[in-house]
């Protein structure tokens, strides 16, 4: 249907896709999607495709910091041991921080390559919703047991939490570590947004428009708040703030203008220029809470590992805690520290309470994984491809559409 430009010829490419009589226009992806045609497809439309292995594990050694950072720290902080435990790892927001680039990069690699929102959204649906609402079922119990029965979940908040946005409903998180499942479930609305608006074809523009209202407005609601923090203005602003991702867009942008660089899209003195400006951002608006040089530690470890570059981290035992990371995420806090709690009152020490409580996370995260998530997200993938399937013969019949199903690409290339 149409010419492929060679891989790196940004400027080229965007020409070409400009010039398709593509219906509806903004079905058009970035120079970097795959090839199109009007036959129906018989690849599933949720094929996964090859990973990049570094990648992974660095998404598992984010996990394991989460873990350490809560069953420590945050533990001894919130509930305290009856003994101190004679260490922490303090380091819980460089997790975070590095978890947010991973998502800017992985999943913008994700929606450009398949083309299709609709496909990408599935996909990210699929893999969150089955286990985290079990999840949260769980956490009726497990909030009703101490230390956490001081405050247990509310109706109210149990619904809230149901949504994934419970904080956009006034209500707290049910666990605290998953506000920033919320935050990625907006970042993928944010990108879809951008997509399909054609945002993303000039990405400065779009994400050099977020940026900058990062830079202005988050300073100046901030400056605010301690006069204006009950009125019915400010709270709307914090609201918009808080849709608009616009304390944590410098982080995504971070990743998405790396893999930019990575598929040699745009001017890579460009790109680099628009990291350090992301970057600047991100340090202006955030309090001190995170040191320069580690988030350019970060961002060079992320760029290495995306050109394959750091062989040590294919260390196999790494990569499979990368497959249940997402478990260990949603089931290692809550119910980590009812056990902490249950075996430090109990007589045990500290230490031997922290190391049980990890063996069983990791356990647990195990079993979650290949007995509940898999099989249900398996299936729900099934039944998507087929659903997608049959609605592709019937729009192949309809003259003049596009259609843009993704080709199994090798994301390393």
């Amino acid at each position: 249907m149409f010419m492929r430009a060679k891989h790196g010829d940004g400027v080229a490419r965007s020409r070409i896709l400009g010039a398709l009589p593509i219906v509806p226009p903004r079905q058009v992806t970035m120079p970097d999607s795959p090839d199109s045609n009007l036959s129906p497809t018989t690849e599933p439309v949720l094929k996964p495709h090859r990973r990049i292995v570094e990648l992974d594990a660095l998404r598992a050694l984010a996990a394991i910091n989460l873990v350490l950072f809560h069953l420590t720290h945050v533990y001894t902080v919130k509930f305290g041991y009856t003994s101190p435990l004679g260490w922490e790892w303090p380091y819980g927001a460089y997790g975070v921080e590095m978890f947010f680039i991973l998502s800017g990069f992985v999943n913008s690699m994700s929606l450009l390559r398949r083309g299709k929102p609709v496909d990408f959204v599935a996909a990210r649906l699929i893999r969150i919703i089955p286990i985290f609402l079990i999840v949260i079922i769980a956490n009726l119990w497990i909030t009703r047991q101490m230390p956490l029965a001081t405050d247990p979940m509310t109706l109210g908040q149990f619904f809230a939490n149901m949504t994934l946005m419970p904080t956009l409903l006034g209500y707290e998180c049910v666990d605290p570590v998953m506000w920033t499942l919320q935050v990625e479930m907006m970042f993928y609305v944010t990108l879809v947004i951008l997509f399909r608006i054609g945002a993303l074809n000039r990405y400065f523009l779009g994400w050099g428009t977020l940026a900058t209202l990062s830079l202005i407005v988050c300073p100046t609601l901030d400056a605010m708040e301690a006069i204006h923090a009950q009125q019915a203005w400010f709270t709307m602003a914090t609201s918009v703030r808080r849709l608009m991702l616009l304390d944590f867009v410098p982080l995504f942008m971070i990743g998405f203008l790396l893999y930019m660089i990575k598929t040699g899209t745009g001017q890579k003195w460009k790109n680099l220029l628009g990291i350090a400006f992301a970057a600047l951002v991100f340090h202006s608006i955030d309090h001190g809470k995170h040191n320069p040089v580690a988030t350019a530690l970060i961002i060079g470890l992320v760029t290495l590992c995306a050109y394959g570059k750091v062989p040590v981290l294919r260390f196999k035992p790494l990569v499979y805690v990368s497959t249940i990371s997402y478990a260990l995420y949603l089931c290692h806090n809550n119910l980590g520290c009812v056990l902490i709690y249950c075996f430090n009152h109990a007589g045990l020490s500290p230490n031997v309470c922290l190391a049980i409580t990890i063996v069983f996370s990791f356990a647990m995260a195990i079993i979650v994984t290949t007995r509940i998530e898999q099989p249900i997200t398996g299936l729900l993938r099934t039944a998507w491809n087929r659903y997608r399937t049959g609605n592709a013969k019937t729009t192949a019949t309809v003259p003049g559409i596009l259609r843009l199903d993704a080709s199994p690409i090798d994301p390393t290339l």
